[in-house]
């Protein structure tokens, strides 16, 4: 079972057809690029939905620490200390705000945590979460009541008190907090729902009402942290802090890791008993997860994000491909506005030998590593470009 031919037909025979699978078997990957079955070179500019978003796939010095754990301790159960997640929690509440960290495996899990922090936070009777149309925040059921409709259809009841305003709108917020809410959830930056970046104003404006109503603030870091909007976590942007952070994706280092932040005032509200994740934060995930964090500060990463973010917009604005209508984002996570759907700029960039994602049908996002060299930059927009000026 070696060509790709046979593993995505034993993959079709064994697997669950949740996800809409390419017919690619990928068995390599090295900093920003992806090798397939047949062994088809690719530039790899979404690097693993972005588990890979700090450095790429395999770094050598993430690769080690990996190494280096599973030669010593692969799992001990979160009853005892975890010196890497300790270390993994350190870097973090420092480079934020403070805090305690809740480790778990996926993103998803990250919310769900958020989700039962805040009504335990709020008190009986305040149940209501607010959330914005177009975003993402996870298919378990709780994360998925707060998620669009499109994402529901066919697991429905969703679970109660879950309101949807506009993005951006802080009127409609205002209007939608009543004396049973007790949460606001947002993403800094729009992944699934096509990048959209919110203004500061909405965004201190937010913080300020949530202050004032007495209701926690979540921000939903899965896709921006850490450090690919050029801020080690995208709220910064705005100058706020939140009450809640959720983190996932690239916080593993390449491996499954998620993490939900509390702010100093909220970090004791779950006790023991309240919560849990029998493998969350395990020992070679964290390992990962803070070899990761490291390399962000030895290899400037927060600099270089805002860098590729520079030279990504400059190639797209002065490219001349008619197609493109807008570029927007942050650091290394950048939304291309097409006046078409994107599909066929997403089937052409990869059988072109480059890895891109196109959602909300006419909008393509690029969402590199931190780390990707510039050879490998200019060759995937040379590609892109060129696929963009071709439509």
């Amino acid at each position: 079972m070696s060509t790709q031919k046979e593993l995505v037909e034993a993959t079709n025979k064994y697997l669950i057809s949740n996800y809409g699978r390419l017919p690619i078997a990928m068995v390599r990957g090295r900093g920003s690029r992806l090798w397939d079955a047949d062994g088809k070179e690719y530039i790899d500019m979404f690097v693993g939905f972005g588990f890979g978003g700090v450095c790429g796939h395999c770094h050598p010095k993430v690769t080690q620490a990996v190494v280096d754990q599973a030669q010593t301790l692969t799992a001990a159960g979160n009853y005892f200390t975890n010196p890497r997640q300790v270390e993994l929690a350190q870097a973090i509440v420092t480079n934020a705000f403070g805090g305690k960290v809740f480790f778990c495996h996926s993103g998803a899990e990250a919310n769900e945590a958020a989700l039962k922090l805040a009504r335990k936070a709020a008190g009986q009777g305040r149940y209501k979460i607010i959330s914005f149309h177009n975003c993402f925040h996870g298919r378990t059921m709780g994360a998925l009541s707060l998620t669009p409709e499109k994402f529901q259809k066919g697991f429905e009841p969703m679970l109660p008190g879950n309101v949807k305003v506009n993005y951006g709108d802080l009127d409609a917020v205002a209007n939608a907090i009543d004396a049973e809410t007790a949460a606001v959830i947002l993403e800094p930056i729009q992944g699934e729902g096509g990048m959209h970046v919110p203004s500061k104003s909405f965004m201190q404006g937010l913080r300020q009402l949530c202050d004032k109503r007495n209701i926690l603030m979540i921000c939903d870091e899965v896709w921006t942290s850490p450090g690919r909007t050029g801020k080690w976590f995208a709220h910064q942007l705005f100058d706020i802090q939140p009450d809640v952070m959720t983190l996932g994706k690239a916080i593993g280092g390449g491996l499954p890791l998620a993490a939900c932040v509390a702010a100093p005032k909220w970090q004791d509200v779950l006790g023991p008993g309240s919560h849990g994740c029998t493998g969350g934060g395990n020992p070679l995930c964290t390992a990962a997860g803070a070899a990761a964090m490291r390399l962000i500060e030895e290899e400037n990463l927060l600099e270089r994000a805002t860098q590729v973010n520079k030279r990504v917009t400059s190639a797209l604005t002065n490219c001349g491909a008619s197609i493109v209508k807008e570029i927007r984002g942050s650091g290394v996570m950048i939304g291309v506005q097409l006046d078409k759907p994107g599909k066929g700029v997403f089937d052409t960039c990869l059988a072109r030998g480059l890895y891109i994602n196109c959602t909300q049908d006419t909008v393509l996002r690029l969402a590199p590593a931190m780390n990707i060299t510039d050879a490998d930059l200019d060759e995937a927009l040379d590609i892109l470009i060129s696929v963009l000026k071709a439509q």
